[in-house]
């Protein structure tokens, strides 16, 4: 049976394997390598061969430039925020699927209508930002194959000019090495934000069901009751029902305290770099037609960075604030029956 994290964020968790990293099974030597492999040469080296090639450049359009200094910062970002799935895989997955485990499976109707509303909202969020991410793909690296001249969607650094005809026969290859580069960096910097963002709100999808119980203890008393022909002391059963919500409340801190050890540099690169990249993506956005592809495409590459924010301010309010209500929960429900 596929548990709720595998019908949460499956996109999300096939994209970072095949990107190596995230594995199913137990982390191998093979999926390490691939993972640095292609940290380092798509990621890395790229970023790398842009900044000299701006640095060495003796004249630039504003636009291009600005474009660049956009993909830098986004990408600059990812150098950092990439080093925890790398490090630390092992420890990450286990905090991604901890929700996965089979005491969280839900026990009544009320929790599977929590749980199943949790996965709704993060399949949507998931499936929604793959395809922005696509998106913005197709508008940045294919429109310069209909612009005058040979470019390349990414301002290399090159030992020669790629749109010479002596080396004519290599510009395909360096383009397709770019889109594969353009890719790599766009979904494996990005394609963690909707499953970051997403955990959280399992998180706080578990606190509604604690608060839920806190509340009705007396309807899971008479369940309980209703289904045994034994006299059970009531306030014994109540007792033993809190002491399930203290170790349920126990599990989400546990949570939370591995999810902040997870996962906040990663989130502290994302805003460092969003901040940049989309004043950055706006300064373009002035110096086109409106109604221009490139237009379009600097307002969905906005519209993306923005929403990478989004996920963990949203959630996190979400999960801060449903934290917060739990004492009334506490409270209100019928706890001095366990005295």
């Amino acid at each position: 049976m596929v548990n709720i994290i595998q019908k949460s964020f499956g996109l999300n968790l096939k994209v970072l394997h095949i990107m190596g990293l995230y594995s199913y099974g137990k982390s191998s030597i093979f999926l390490k390598v691939r993972a640095y492999t292609l940290y380092f040469t798509l990621l890395v080296l790229t970023t790398v061969l842009i900044i000299v090639k701006i640095l060495l450049a003796k004249s630039s359009n504003n636009l291009e430039a600005n474009l660049m200094f956009t993909y830098v910062a986004d990408c600059g970002s990812f150098f950092f925020k990439l080093l925890p799935f790398l490090r630390n895989s092992d420890k990450i997955k286990g905090c991604i699927n901890f929700f996965g485990q089979k005491n969280f499976a839900p026990k009544t109707y009320h929790e599977r209508k929590i749980l199943d509303e949790c996965v709704w909202v993060c399949r949507r969020n998931s499936i929604v930002y793959f395809y922005g991410v696509l998106l913005v793909n197709i508008g940045w690296n294919f429109p310069v194959l209909f612009v005058k001249g040979r470019k390349l969607p990414l301002r290399l650094w090159l030992p020669y000019d790629p749109s010479s005809t002596i080396v004519n026969y290599y510009f395909t290859f360096v383009y397709i090495a770019a889109v594969i580069a353009t890719i790599y960096n766009s979904y494996s910097g990005t394609i963690m934000d909707p499953l970051i963002g997403g955990l959280a709100y399992h998180a706080t999808a578990q606190l509604k069901i604690l608060k839920h119980n806190l509340e009705h203890l007396d309807k899971h008393l008479a369940h309980k009751l209703s289904k045994r022909n034994e006299h059970i002391i009531e306030f014994r059963c109540v007792q033993k029902h809190l002491e399930s919500c203290i170790d349920h409340h126990k599990n989400i801190l546990w949570f939370i305290d591995e999810y902040e050890d997870c996962f906040s540099w990663s989130i502290f690169c994302q805003f460092a770099g969003s901040m940049f990249a989309v004043c950055f993506c706006y300064i373009s956005l002035t110096l086109v037609p409106l109604n221009s592809l490139e237009a379009l495409t600097y307002f969905v590459l906005a519209f993306n960075l923005s929403f990478q924010i989004l996920f963990y301010c949203h959630y996190g309010t979400l999960l801060y604030e449903e934290n917060n209500d739990l004492s009334n929960a506490i409270y209100m429900g019928p706890w001095y029956k366990s005295c």
